[in-house]
């Protein structure tokens, strides 16, 4: 359920979290009435206010923290995509000490570049991306590297450097393809949604005694929590929604 909602399109995703945080306000609106008609509003409050700072304090600490921990796979997906365009760029410009075997390596290079737009990324979007399917075009380009043949001491250098930027491009490529897997734990999810209803129920009792004062501070509150919640996981897939990370950095390097 998560991870759906982390790849869910944004006006989904939109309707999806406010929906949730309005239901749970409604719920705790319909208990106060509840409570006012069976003759127990004054167990229920008015509470003092002084109540809900220590409650949207730790909500607030929850929301910072799966922020940060989503933001930072987020950076570091990006980040790795721009390693592997670099590392694949390299290796296309290094590859005119040998001008022999640079057509075959730029063809090897651009088939790959195509593969991972029009398969990986899919896959990454989906959730489904796995490391069990190794990249043939760049494993053929890191082979033929390997046994290309050296006569200048610039060749030499040009090679050292070419198995250096082949292995970055693989590197890269593996960390992105994990992170592609990023999704933010369901159990944190369902703890910092409790904080919001727990939240929304100190808003309501600290206005018991005048419902409708009640009903405008839980609709203000459930707007603010909404507005963290859909942004909190509108991010949570580096790959998938409308934040995602697109290959265009790699077809800027894929050879002509």
């Amino acid at each position: 359920m998560v991870a759906w909602l982390g790849r869910a399109p944004l006006p989904v995703l939109v309707v999806t979290v406010f929906a949730a945080v309005y239901l749970a306000a409604a719920l705790v609106l319909a208990g106060l009435w509840l409570a006012r008609r069976a003759g127990h509003s004054e167990s229920l409050g008015p509470l003092s206010p002084g109540l809900l700072s220590p409650l949207g304090l730790i909500f607030g600490l929850l929301v910072g923290f799966l922020v940060a921990d989503v933001w930072a796979d987020r950076d570091d997906a990006a980040a790795a995509v721009s390693r592997e365009a670099s590392a694949l760029r390299d290796v296309d410009l290094l590859m005119a000490a040998f001008p022999a075997q640079r057509p075959e390596v730029q063809r090897l290079l651009a088939e790959q570049i195509d593969q991972y737009v029009a398969e990986e990324w899919p896959e990454m979007a989906g959730g489904d991306a796995t490391l069990t399917v190794a990249p043939a075009r760049l494993v053929a380009v890191q082979s033929l590297v390997l046994s290309l043949p050296v006569q200048t001491e610039g060749q030499r250098v040009a090679q050292d450097r070419l198995v250096t930027a082949a292995d970055q491009a693989l590197e890269s490529r593996r960390t992105r393809l994990v992170l592609s897997g990023s999704a933010i734990d369901p159990l944190r999810l369902t703890a910092l949604y409790l904080v919001a209803l727990t939240t929304l129920a100190a808003m309501g009792c600290i206005h018991a005694d005048r419902l409708r004062r009640a009903g405008v501070s839980l609709a203000l509150l459930a707007t603010a929590m909404a507005l963290a919640l859909t942004l909190l996981c509108a991010q949570a897939a580096p790959f998938a929604g409308y934040f995602a990370i697109d290959p265009d950095l790699l077809l800027q390097v894929r050879p002509m």
